[in-house]
């Protein structure tokens, strides 16, 4: 039964195993959550006058996968994306960043040495080559509850570039909850931000649905290789985060071709999930680990 879970996960091809956290949006699964989240952020970047938008979740919930899905379903015929990964910045290397990736090439500090020439060419661009061919810029800034609160008064700054009638960009704020405090100690920024979205945990149902999906996108035919008794003892484990799920069912699947059980069973994920705990490599859903 093992060689055969083996054979049904490679037979296809699989665009990566089924459960590596990459980016791979053929692995978005659309939960009642993540579909909300998503659609309202389309509707914020789609409407082009509502300013700033924040979305938060829990460490592993799935922010920057849904980052990389609305870049991607965002048209580049209409919106210019920029996507900045993480925010270890300070807001002169957060332009030229943001400068580099609206112009496609790597710029150097030299190019533009300080704040004034940045925001210079950030303005020109902007008016011109983008607002003046009718798209729109939307800036998506993950992990963004590392900058410092003069960065994101900046940022916010950004916005105010703008005609009469039209905004010319939508910056989307993401990252953990924390992020919702830090705006809070700036009343002119958190004004700005028109829409709000949490992203929750999935649902047990949607765990299931979630395991189900990315085994058939890695190609996996046939039965589904989970007893419930398994899928009890991941959510439980899991919380319903979906990296806690992939860290569980990635470490199970070698656990279950090595044990010869060619499916996933209550003992053999309560095994992986007990070790994993052992070694500090699992942990609760919103709390911080040792």
């Amino acid at each position: 039964m093992a060689d055969t879970l083996e054979r049904q996960l490679s037979a296809n091809n699989p665009p990566a195993p089924p459960f590596d956290n990459t980016r791979d949006t053929r692995y978005f699964f659309p939960s009642a959550g993540h579909a909300e989240a998503l659609s309202r952020l389309l509707f914020l970047a789609e409407d082009r006058n509502m300013g700033m938008g924040l979305l938060t979740g829990e460490i592993g919930s799935g922010k920057t996968m849904l980052r990389t899905v609305l870049h991607s379903r965002l048209s580049p015929e209409t919106h210019v994306r920029v996507s900045i990964e993480n925010s270890l910045l300070d807001f002169d290397d957060l332009l030229l960043e943001i400068l580099s990736q609206i112009q496609g090439q790597r710029l150097r500090a030299a190019d533009y040495p300080d704040r004034y020439s940045r925001l210079a060419a950030f303005k020109r661009l902007l008016t011109e080559q983008i607002a003046g061919h009718g798209r729109h810029l939307v800036i998506l800034l993950d992990e963004a509850q590392q900058l410092d609160l003069q960065c994101l008064d900046a940022v916010k700054g950004l916005t105010n570039i703008a005609s009469e009638r039209q905004n010319f960009l939508t910056v989307i704020l993401i990252g953990q909850p924390e992020l919702r405090e830090r705006l809070r100690q700036l009343p002119q920024v958190d004004q700005r931000v028109s829409l709000r979205f949490h992203l929750a945990a999935m649902t047990a149902d949607e765990t299931r649905e979630y395991v189900r999906h990315r085994l058939t996108v890695a190609g996996h035919q046939g039965d589904f290789p989970f007893d419930p008794e398994a899928l009890d003892a991941l959510f439980r484990a899991s919380r319903g985060i979906p990296r806690e799920v992939n860290r569980i069912c990635k470490i199970g699947l070698e656990h279950i071709l090595a044990a010869g059980l060619g499916r996933f069973t209550g003992p053999a994920v309560a095994a992986v999930v007990d070790d994993l705990r052992r070694h500090g490599g699992l942990f609760d859903a919103g709390v911080d680990p040792p």
